[in-house]
């Protein structure tokens, strides 16, 4: 079964940044934040939630300078140690790039995560402090080629549901992930909503089939211009796909076979191996 290639350019960085243009959360006075006494989060995280709004709103953009301590200390009432602690959580989650002696500065989001069990994006993004959501692009009943049937052990022709989503963590889009589920699975699922819900979530705790593992393959391609418009890349550039297929607990039914297209220049991934001995 041919599938898409894949595409990127990272988003340009605009230059200056003048502080009494630079926000329009700097333009509007003081801000009360909740107090831990009236059920309030930690004051850093709450300044830290009110910088990860602007960023997913684009309201503060790769290459943007971030507030500097003493600005997001005035404008929150809080110590710089606190606006501080805000600044580095910001940055400890890849979303800026502290310069000593120039400030903190936004930066294209790029994830790097563990390839060590299988989980959903949803589960990985969460685990990175990101928000995901998802936009459905396609939902549709087609009839299974061998690949396809090979894959979900069914047999060639026989009906499966085809769906398409684009993965958005923090409003910026990172794959297109292209799915094939059994008909019967297929059709639960499709009953959800789908921008809400992950894969994974809708079959272990809406119908009750725990996942066990899953099958992984790595390669390298280029995008084809179908993926690179949802992922706002070009042409050609280069992606990551990961051709996945999941497996239930009970009994190794395979539950979905999909390709996970992600934006080459957004994610990476991690493994630790282990090296193998010889017996004595």
């Amino acid at each position: 079964m041919s599938q898409p290639a894949a595409s990127l350019t990272p988003p340009a960085a605009r230059c200056g940044f003048c502080y009494n243009i630079m926000a329009p959360m700097l333009a509007r006075g003081a801000v009360q934040l909740a107090s831990r006494d009236h059920g309030g989060a930690p004051l850093h995280r709450q300044i830290r939630e009110h910088l990860l709004r602007e960023i997913e709103a684009e309201r503060l953009q790769p290459g943007d300078r971030l507030p500097t301590e003493k600005a997001l200390a005035e404008r929150f009432s809080v110590s710089r140690i606190t606006a501080q602690r805000a600044l580095n959580d910001i940055a400890a989650m890849g979303l800026a790039e502290r310069q000593s002696g120039r400030g903190s500065f936004v930066k294209a989001l790029r994830i790097e995560q563990d390839l060590e069990a299988l989980t959903g994006f949803v589960e990985d993004m969460n685990a990175l402090g990101l928000s995901a959501t998802a936009k459905v692009v396609l939902v549709e009943v087609v009839t299974a080629s061998a690949d396809v049937a090979d894959h979900l052990g069914v047999a060639l022709g026989d009906r499966v549901f085809h769906i398409q989503r684009v993965r958005l963590a923090n409003q910026q889009p990172i794959s297109l992930d292209v799915s094939y589920l059994p008909e019967d699975i297929g059709a639960a699922v499709a009953e959800e909503n789908l921008e809400d819900r992950p894969f994974y979530s809708i079959l272990e705790e809406t119908l009750g089939v725990p996942l066990g593992h899953g099958q992984y393959i790595l390669e390298s391609v280029g995008a084809d211009s179908d993926v690179a418009t949802h992922l706002d890349v070009a042409v050609s550039s280069p992606l990551l796909r990961i051709e996945r297929t999941a497996f239930a607990l009970r009994d190794n039914r395979p539950l979905i076979y999909e390709f996970l297209h992600y934006r080459g220049d957004r994610v990476r991934y991690r493994l630790n191996l282990q090296r193998s001995r010889p017996s004595d």
